[in-house]
């Protein structure tokens, strides 16, 4: 799949033009969406692309001077200064430019997988033994949260805090928050975010003791069968798991639309 700079900085819009709703909803998130730049910041709010500066894209000359003003932006809120490169980025340079100024390049690239056409994809069959349910209340949202601070790892006590700043999105147009059962046991979370024809997927985690199993992809197709029934045309999926995971999108009809590379200053 080849894309244009312009189709690039659209799906690349995507979740900030949605976040937008959050910054009456939540407090302490933030987003700048310029011609130049686009940011999101928040000490707390969960998301794959919360304190990132992407889309850079302006003169060689005003460069330095750009720089400078993510650096700034990220310093007042005691946060780390990091800026994603796309090939919707400008100039050519910058790269080059962010490692002079003390910027490490990141190992992982970040890969956009794309799917068209949702409307004509048969969707699969999933297994029966998984059901997916949309949270619709608050008691729902801090079963989500507590799930999700198992599948990621993070301390327990993180979960109610979670849920405060998760509850407001119940209401924020764009935003499904979705858990997968087995056997009537919340195993599984996954966030869906939608603006216009698309939807991009995010938070996706298991328990520990269903991972390697089929329960995520069960998860996801379901999902992905609701978002059809709702008109969808596009899915996008960002992913830094590698080629493998990479090759699995695929097999379900996924192409790769472009890569993103992390710079983080030190």
């Amino acid at each position: 799949m080849k894309l244009d700079t312009q189709k690039i900085i659209e799906l690349e819009r995507i979740i900030p033009t949605i976040a937008q709703g959050l910054m009456e909803a939540v407090p302490g998130v933030e987003v700048v969406l310029r011609d130049d730049i686009v940011i999101l910041s928040s000490h707390s709010f969960p998301s794959a692309d919360i304190n990132r500066a992407y889309l850079f894209h302006t003169t060689p000359e005003r460069t330095e001077v750009l720089i400078d003003e993510v650096i700034d932006f990220f310093k007042a809120r005691e946060l780390p200064t990091s800026i994603m490169v796309s090939p919707a980025c400008a100039p050519d340079d910058l790269p080059q430019r962010l490692e002079a100024r003390g910027f490490i390049r990141q190992e992982t690239d970040e890969a956009w997988m794309v799917l068209e056409g949702l409307q004509k994809v048969r969707v699969p069959k999933i297994d029966k033994s998984v059901t997916v349910k949309r949270c619709e209340s608050y008691a729902d949202i801090v079963t989500f949260t507590e799930i999700m601070a198992k599948a990621y790892d993070m301390p327990s006590d993180w979960s109610p805090y979670l849920a405060q700043m998760l509850e407001p999105t119940l209401t924020v147009p764009g935003f499904e928050h979705y858990l997968a059962f087995v056997k009537d046991v919340p195993v599984g979370t996954l966030t869906l975010m939608r603006h216009k024809q698309y939807v991009t997927i995010g938070s996706a985690g298991v328990l520990p003791e269903f991972r390697g199993t089929r329960t995520i992809y069960n998860m996801a197709v379901e999902v992905i069968a609701e978002a059809k029934r709702a008109g969808v045309e596009i899915v996008v999926g960002q992913t830094s798991l590698g080629p493998k995971f990479e090759r699995y999108l695929r097999i379900g009809g996924f192409k790769l639309g472009f890569r993103r590379t992390e710079y983080k200053l030190t």
